[in-house]
């Protein structure tokens, strides 16, 4: 992978990773704030309201969803996790929120890893601005 500019990675370690779409945007920014570029990337098991059985063959289960960016200063990420198939269990116990890893790195050194929790229902829409400097 090119080491120029950042690299984001979402990944889980939850047994249903394989039941959510996972896409990832984001606008690049000059120092002055100017919009300069756009990148965008999906990891996409399956149509939304498919309900499959379980984890087609073709898909890991540590999938890693995946955005390369151009240089740029800083950006504004926009990640989104979508259920295509909801959970079979409706109790509350079963059904808890699940855990996500986003790293995030720029020009091959790590510049953050965060955790999020994210619905089995809804799944996610984050944002988060990320500087190259920090």
């Amino acid at each position: 992978m090119d080491e120029k500019g950042f690299t984001i990675e979402v990944t889980s370690r939850y047994e249903g990773w394989w039941r959510y779409n996972a896409a990832l945007m984001c606008g690049c920014f000059d120092a002055a704030g100017r919009r300069i570029g756009f990148a965008s990337s999906a990891s996409t098991v399956a149509d939304v309201g498919s309900n499959l059985a379980e984890r087609p063959a073709d898909i890991a289960a540590d999938r890693t969803a995946a955005l390369q960016t151009m240089p740029c200063d800083h950006l504004v990420l926009y990640l989104y996790i979508i259920p295509h198939t909801l959970p079979a269990d409706n109790e509350i116990d079963a059904t808890r929120p699940f855990g996500i890893e986003v790293r995030i790195s720029y020009a091959g050194r790590r510049l953050r890893t965060e955790k999020r929790e994210i619905n089995q229902w809804s799944g996610a829409s984050v944002e988060m601005r990320v500087d190259s400097k920090k």
